[in-house]
């Protein structure tokens, strides 16, 4: 199956890509989807960095998924509502954070550079709520702009094939 992208993916999974640039690094993310019954569920997220040389490769790959995952995370799930000034929500039994169960495989690349490093610790967490958003727009047609983003899918939306 083509996906929007131009690669291709296997029947199911939908994709979405996003590109973003701050503290001189560059990072372009692809998040793979499935739609169960109606709800969007993480199952990749493909990392693309140029951040300058990269002194300490464990530590930038850690500081990469974590930058994805708790962005998955807030993009997804997190609701910082409040009524009257209050926090609708004062403990994490009634807010929700990433489960261990909903990560998804980080694959992470980066580009080979001779340049000083740059920014690491950041650039990776803002674009995967763009990414998914996309891949959720793949999959259903429905374009959403708001987060948390698992509150504002329309109901039973139809899956694109």
């Amino acid at each position: 199956m083509k996906n929007r992208i131009g690669g291709k993916t296997e029947a199911g999974v939908f994709q979405g890509l996003s590109v973003y640039y701050c503290h001189n690094t560059h990072v372009a993310e692809v998040a793979d989807i499935t739609m169960e019954d109606g709800v969007p569920s993480v199952k990749r997220v493909t990392c693309a960095v140029d951040c300058g040389i990269v002194v300490n490769p464990f530590g930038a790959m850690n500081q990469i998924k974590g930058g994805v995952l708790d962005g998955i995370g807030h993009a997804m799930y997190a609701d910082f509502g409040f009524v009257d000034g209050v926090p609708k929500s004062n403990n994490f039994d009634s807010y929700q954070m990433i489960r261990m169960g909903q990560t998804p495989q980080v694959d992470v690349y980066f580009i080979e550079s001779d340049i000083d490093p740059t920014g690491l610790g950041e650039p990776t967490l803002p674009p995967i709520g763009a990414a998914v958003a996309n891949a959720i727009y793949a999959a259903t047609g429905n374009r959403i702009n708001k987060q948390p983003l698992i509150n504002n899918l329309e109901p039973k939306e139809k899956v694109l094939g």
